[in-house]
């Protein structure tokens, strides 16, 4: 079915600019109307003697209909209730604590160095077994030696002493022990670890497959063959023992020499366990410019000891100046730690603390960026996919050119995406990571919607598995994290319902497994955790008493009296306090909230509750600015234009204030628009006509009220907006008009059904039904699905590519209102019907409910 390209080019009328000071000529909606206005007046009677008649009277005389609404659920009596259990708690803490721990995660960015990691007891015997150059009888890094010596566990094992892993901790020993053998040495140390094998090696068979070290099957019988043949006593012959050497002898006879030599891979990370198969002297030529091998210490000891490679030695020298007696698994991490230090504080929502920390964490990642893909450190010569996905998408997100064509590096022909390139591993958090970016792809990008599709694939599969674990990090609630990514994709996640959900997943011990098992306390890190828990319920109990004066606003301005629209403040304040919550943007909630509760009361007047006769006096006392026309009108009436007469003014003296100049005219210019699509759709439905799919669109898309809204509240999101940036973002701009057809497709995909059942004969799905009666309903919502899904992905596209000329704050308002929609929008109209338990889960643990 053919999409009208003119749709998605559409613009709004332009209203006049911020100079303007009176509400000025406005230019007309009803462009091509005329119809329209025919219509009406030939079919309908006059309305003029109903012109002092009640609502009720009205309704009574069938000239209006009456809609009903479920009842409001967060009452005066609720919220007090709610409030009582953390006010004042939260903020003593948070006064106690909370600059402390920002002012010492500052200092962890500013420390970031090659990556904060632990001791690796497997890859420190490996680099004890280097004899002196010297050619004398003793270790050429005792110290190393000593460390093995001091470091034993008291269960006679080595390795991570927080985490036992049987795959993790056997393999640990097992070197340890070959080292101390053959140093003829630590006799006591050995039996307690021969000791431990004996108990522990056969207890592997219990433990998952996903949970054994990359490359143990390789590492791990290689050391038990120089363990027999160091007389070691261990029970070779058991089953676990026996079916390991098996997959080994399996994966050997897989690997291509000619692979192993062309191109760098995996296996340069575990050369310790081929030592059988390698030519040394090939192997040299992929050797990373620091001189290691894929920054593994074991295995570029092993090639030093196997070739006395005197770069090898300089990387294992450089290690030891920084470690002292010891070295980790895998060195450097700067990447990898940058980056997800990053991820980790703007997912739990305290990244509004360290804006300079997390500049200069990407700008260094950005200098080492490389389109074939980056590791975990920054002279890594294979590219990570977990690693480079989070990369792409967090270097995107804040405004660095980055081309998604890197993905291709570790996609087979068959579409699926693998750890490395030309490997066939994966994990979950491998597949989350490429997932989560797929979300911020540019149009025409295929590359990153294959990444969405395989990876969506693949992550279900994995929920649907009770036991699944990743591959590659021992995570506190992956499947928390995956439910909810999977649920809330980047363009439908709030970002204050991200990091509670965050707070509740993230594991400030969570350790990570690669050959063995690390831990990067950069990364993971309770810091982060205790504040992000202090700042959220700081937030929380400064917006709750936003809550209550916006509540004491509604009741004043006599809103509570009126029998025909919705009580949701509350549920309007969620909406943009999930997202601007800082204490700064509080003027802009208020406005934000008030706003939307009058657009909402008007939308209902104009809709059910008020005739033609009677819309068109207010709509002239609005364009007169008039309030002398008050005693023509009905007394619901009157409260409403008193309150929009009164919030109005409000603004306009307060972004007076806030731009230096008055904007007065600007905010009328923007009501009148709305109103005027208020009373077109109210002529379409006294009329019962239905108009063309496009000149639905064109008034729907302003009714629906989102530009209008947005582009008030844009003038308090803390930055002074020039012409210049006006027009990059007003009614002239594709990001307005998007939002508006968003927010349109989006209501009416939902609520359709339930109006026409109420006597309403407009909507999308009607419209275009009646300009193609050949199609069914079915294909006519099809349609409108599809129109809903480009329009997304265009406003995702506007969104990142006007990073470098809109202030971010602005960009926020505008893309976080489009989240808000599809949540809101997800299975129906969740406004009208906020008493579903889902929307009332969201707006208690966001607005009610502190953290523990």
């Amino acid at each position: 079915m053919a999409m009208p390209s003119s749709l998605l080019s559409f613009h709004f009328p332009v209203p006049t600019t911020f100079n303007t000071r009176s509400s000025g000529t406005k230019q007309n909606l009803r462009s091509g109307s005329s119809k329209i206005i025919a219509c009406v007046g030939e079919g309908t009677a006059p309305l003029s003697n109903h012109s002092n008649n009640t609502t009720t009277d009205l309704l009574s005389a069938g000239i209006l209909t009456k809609r009903e609404f479920p009842e409001g659920v967060w009452k005066d009596d609720i919220i007090h209730s709610l409030m009582s259990s953390n006010q004042g708690a939260a903020a003593a803490a948070y006064e106690k604590r909370v600059e402390s721990l920002i002012c010492e995660i500052k200092g962890m960015f500013r420390g970031m160095g090659d990556g904060e990691t632990n001791a690796s007891a497997y890859d420190t015997a490996w680099v004890a077994r280097i004899p002196a150059v010297d050619g004398s009888d003793h270790p050429h890094f005792p110290q190393t030696l000593q460390w093995i010596l001091q470091n034993q566990l008291e269960d006679g094992s080595w390795g991570e002493e927080k985490h036992f892993l049987t795959y993790d901790r056997a393999l640990a020993t097992l070197a340890c022990v070959i080292t101390l053998t053959q140093w003829r040495t630590g006799d006591t140390q050995v039996h307690k670890g021969i000791e431990f094998l004996k108990k522990q090696i056969g207890m592997m068979e219990d433990e998952a497959d996903d949970q054994r070290p990359s490359g143990f099957e390789i590492v791990f019988p290689a050391m038990l063959n120089e363990a027999k043949n160091l007389l070691v006593d261990l029970p070779y012959e058991l089953p676990s023992i026996k079916q390991i050497v098996q997959k080994r002898e399996a994966k050997l006879k897989r690997i291509s020499t000619c692979v192993l030599y062309t191109a760098p891979t995996i296996l340069l990370y575990y050369l310790e366990g081929l030592q059988e198969i390698v030519d040394w002297h090939k192997i040299i030529k992929l050797q990373s410019k620091d001189g290691s091998f894929l920054g593994s210490p074991a295995s570029t000891a092993t090639v030093f000891m196997r070739t006395g490679n005197i770069k090898c030695l300089e990387f294992l020298n450089f290690v030891l100046m920084k470690f002292g007696n010891h070295v980790p698994g895998h060195y450097p991490l700067d990447l990898m730690e940058r980056l997800w230090a990053v991820d980790t504080v703007e997912r739990l929502g305290i990244d509004h603390h360290f804006k300079k920390e997390i500049k200069n964490a990407l700008d260094y990642v950005y200098s080492h960026w490389d389109e074939r893909g980056i590791g975990w450190g920054r002279e890594d010569d294979l590219a990570v996919i977990d690693v480079t996905a989070m990369g792409l998408r967090i270097l995107r997100l804040h405004g660095y050119n980055v081309s998604a064509d890197v993905l291709k590096t570790f996609r087979d022909q068959n579409g699926e995406f693998f750890c490395f390139s030309g490997q066939t591993e994966r994990g979950v958090t491998h597949m989350l990571n490429v997932n989560r970016c797929s979300h911020v792809a540019m149009p025409g990008e295929t590359v990153m919607e294959e990444a969405k599709l395989c990876t969506e694939r693949y992550l279900r599969n994995a929920l649907e598995n009770v036991d699944a674990v990743d591959k590659w990090c021992l995570k506190q609630n992956i499947r928390g994290e995956v439910e909810y990514a999977l649920k809330y994709p980047w363009h439908r996640s709030l970002p204050r319902l991200e990091a509670r959900s965050y707070i509740e997943c993230y594991g400030p011990n969570d350790v990570w497994l690669g050959k063995t098992m690390y831990t990067m306390p950069y990364i993971n890190n309770g810091k982060y955790l205790e504040l992000a828990k202090l700042d959220f319920n700081n937030v929380q109990s400064m917006q709750q008493k936003e809550i209550l004066e916006l509540r004491r606003w509604w009741r004043s301005s006599g809103f509570a009296e009126l029998n025909f629209t919705r009580d949701r403040v509350a549920e309007i304040y969620f909406s943009i306090a999930s997202t601007m919550f800082e204490p700064e943007l509080a003027t802009c909630r208020a406005i934000f909230t008030k706003t939307t509760v009058c657009l909402v009361i008007l939308d209902d007047l104009y809709d059910t509750h008020a005739s033609l006769e009677n819309i068109n006096l207010f709509n002239e006392a609005f364009k007169r600015w008039d309030l002398s026309l008050l005693d023509r009108m009905q007394e619901h009436m009157k409260i409403c234009f008193l309150a929009l007469y009164n919030l109005v003014n409000e603004i306009a003296q307060e972004g007076r204030e806030r731009q230096g100049h008055d904007v007065l005219g600007y905010i009328r210019n923007l009501w009148e628009l709305v109103l005027e699509a208020y009373t077109n759709e109210a002529e379409w439905s006294e009329a019962e006509f239905v108009p063309s799919f496009h000149e639905y669109i064109a008034t729907a898309s302003i009714s629906v009220s989102g530009p209008t809204l947005i582009l008030i509240c844009v003038l308090f999101t803390g930055e002074l907006l020039t012409d210049h940036i006006l027009c990059q973002i007003d009614y002239r701009s594709k990001f307005a008009y998007l939002i508006g057809l968003i927010g349109r497709l989006l209501n009416d995909t939902k609520t359709y059904q339930a109006e026409r059942g109420q006597g309403e004969v407009v909507s999308a799905i009607q419209c275009y039904m009646k300009e193609h009666p050949e199609i069914s309903e079915e294909e006519a919502l099809e349609y409108v699905y599809t129109l809903l899904e480009k329009a997304i992905a265009d406003f995702k596209w506007e969104y990142l590519k006007t990073k470098q000329y809109v202030p971010n704050n602005c960009r926020r308002l505008f893309f976080d209102h489009v989240r808000l929609m599809q949540l809101f929008y997800k299975e129906r109209d969740g406004f009208t019907h906020s008493h579903d338990m889902e929307i009332k889960k969201r707006v208690q643990k966001v607005l009610f409910e502190p953290v523990a």
